[in-house]
């Protein structure tokens, strides 16, 4: 420690951090150095330990990691939903960066039956769409599993947890899918593979959460009737938004939310 009182808010310093702001307390002059690996890199990229810790835990133990933050072990932990924006970031640079080393790639586009169907689905592509899985998740968990006594608001951060997840997953299984100009692959049957293992990984997340305070029975009628919900709750959203872009008089669909 270099200073005896905070450069920012001129508390007296005790500690390695200001009691105060929480600034830490050898604030030095700014070298070259300092400005390349502090300013310029950590500012820009943000990249801290606890984000790889946190994308970690949220793949191989989902439910232990958001009991934890539940629980008040948040030290450790980079903010879920921060996070979730940030990997919804990368996925959007991959692709930019797939049409920039691969210009000759053939994508199909579809032909829809009538504009209320094109802009269903282009509503339904937007990345941030795939947020309504978390206020959809979380109600549905706080209704099926109550055991755990669990306020609404912290089933959030379980299915935060659980999103971060699957968008880890989704980033992955589309590097694989940006291989398309290296190695022939089997589209259809790797957008199955995917979607299995996100169901699967998605009740895995449930059962390391909940799955002590049931037996494995009532645990499994309790994932399959969760999953039935967000089908039923997902099909009433694009019922509605298609009734609005139609002004109620619905007619043809054409809905093909993986392009």
């Amino acid at each position: 420690m270099t200073n005896t009182h905070c450069l920012n808010c001129h508390k007296a310093l005790t500690d390695r951090y200001c009691s105060g702001c929480g600034q830490k307390a050898d604030t030095s002059r700014i070298t070259f150095r300092k400005f390349f690996y502090h300013d310029l890199l950590h500012g820009t990229f943000h990249i801290e330990k606890g984000m790889l810790f946190t994308a970690k835990e949220s793949l191989l133990h989902p439910g232990r990691a958001a009991l934890d933050y539940i629980a008040g072990k948040r030290k450790r932990y980079y903010n879920v939903f921060l996070l979730i924006l940030i990997m919804i970031g990368v996925m959007i640079f991959i692709r930019h960066v797939d049409g920039l080393f691969n210009p000759h790639k053939i994508v199909v586009q579809n032909v829809f039956p009538n504009e209320a169907s094109e802009k269903l689905n282009q509503i339904i592509a937007q990345k941030t769409f795939i947020f309504l899985f978390v206020p959809f998740a979380a109600l549905n968990s706080f209704l099926l599993f109550r055991r755990k006594n669990l306020y609404l608001s912290e089933h959030f951060i379980v299915s935060g947890m659980l999103l971060l997840g699957i968008l880890l997953i989704g980033t992955f299984t589309n590097l694989i899918f940006h291989l398309q100009f290296i190695i022939e692959l089997n589209f259809s049957l790797l957008s199955w593979l995917a979607t299995s293992f996100i169901l699967l990984y998605i009740g895995y997340g449930y059962y390391t959460t909940f799955g002590k305070d049931y037996s494995l029975p009532g645990f499994l009628y309790r994932i399959v009737l969760f999953f039935g919900l967000i089908c039923v709750e997902l099909a009433a959203l694009i019922f509605l938004i298609f009734g609005f872009l139609t002004d109620w008089k619905f007619g043809t669909l054409m809905f093909a939310p993986f392009g």
